[in-house]
């Protein structure tokens, strides 16, 4: 079960949440090519049926690390795909908001059709999910696309903190979004969940889908990662 502090806000996040923030702006100005945003990567297909069944032509990719898919670098990771994400989904607005690049550090006071967080609330600490969880649902008025490890990660801090701090089962977050979309009215959630299988690898488990009702409805299982 997912508890958070509804206390806290983006005006105040936690403790905990400003010591990470921190953290991961000393490694993105200190590591070139680390969170480029190639978590992408593996949805690109996924999230284009997704935009197009959904009609949308704007999004936000919140926690978008350096979004090299948005850019004329995307050849570094997907040659094939032949052009720049926002192109390839036939979007209007592409835009990027990553808390720890100064370029990308303010988040958009609109709307969009859809937003999407890959490899994101994992790194979130579960005081904190309450609030990052309103901004993303506040922000999308057709879809919300969710890509979620639920198991720790081979990286740690310096002070030896795994850097997957809210690690939870997939049940745990279908609650906690279930409960979460009753506030907002015409959004579908697309949840895709990491695991480790018997053999330690990680794979990614059947999507799911909450619509508005709400109702928990089981995808198409996913290939291994």
């Amino acid at each position: 079960m997912i508890t958070c502090d509804t206390k806290l806000s983006r005006k105040k996040p936690s403790k905990r949440y400003k010591e990470l923030l921190k953290e991961y702006v000393k490694m993105h100005s200190s590591a070139e090519g680390m969170f480029d945003g190639k978590s992408l990567i593996k949805f690109i297909y996924i999230i284009d049926n997704f935009l197009k069944s959904n009609k949308c032509k704007t999004l936000l990719d919140y926690g978008a690390g350096k979004g090299t898919l948005y850019t004329e670098n995307y050849t570094k990771f997907i040659p094939k795909l032949g052009k720049p994400l926002r192109e390839y989904w036939d979007l209007d607005i592409a835009d990027r908001y990553e808390p720890a690049l100064p370029e990308f550090s303010v988040l958009p006071d609109k709307n969009y059709d859809a937003v999407v967080c890959t490899d994101v609330l994992e790194h979130v600490p579960e005081s904190d999910l309450g609030w990052v969880a309103d901004e993303l649902l506040s922000r999308a008025d057709k879809m919300l696309f969710l890509n979620i490890a639920c198991y720790p990660a081979l990286k740690k801090f310096a002070d030896g903190t795994n850097v997957h701090i809210s690690v939870f089962n997939p049940v745990d977050w279908l609650e906690f979004f279930t409960a979460k979309i009753k506030d907002y009215s015409g959004l579908s959630i697309y949840l895709f969940f990491d695991v480790m299988n018997e053999n330690n690898k990680a794979v990614t488990l059947e999507g799911f889908k909450i619509d508005h009702k709400p109702r928990v409805i089981q995808l198409q299982q996913q290939e291994e990662t």
